[in-house]
């Protein structure tokens, strides 16, 4: 596994993407001499992780209760325009 430090990793977050992407191989970035990220192919994370992992955004915003919502105008002093 390829190591760097934050400061390489933040001054070319696309290029460490690249790596990734082209050798299949995780990049462990530290903080301070520490392993603080590792970056990887979501592939490869959706098998070490066992399950598929998926983002459904309308799920995700769903709300479990029914919310009131009266907008207040905003006022603005606009007036229609006769052409």
């Amino acid at each position: 596994m390829v190591t760097m430090t934050a400061a390489e990793f933040n001054r070319a977050p696309s290029a460490v993407k690249r790596r990734v992407m082209e050798s299949d191989e995780p990049v462990l970035v530290t903080d301070h001499d520490k392993p603080s990220l590792v970056v990887m192919r979501y592939a490869d994370y959706v098998q070490m992780a066992g399950k598929q992992v998926t983002v459904d955004v309308a799920n995700w915003l769903r709300m479990d209760q029914d919310v009131d919502f009266e907008p207040t105008p905003l006022g603005l002093g606009l007036s229609v325009v006769d052409f």
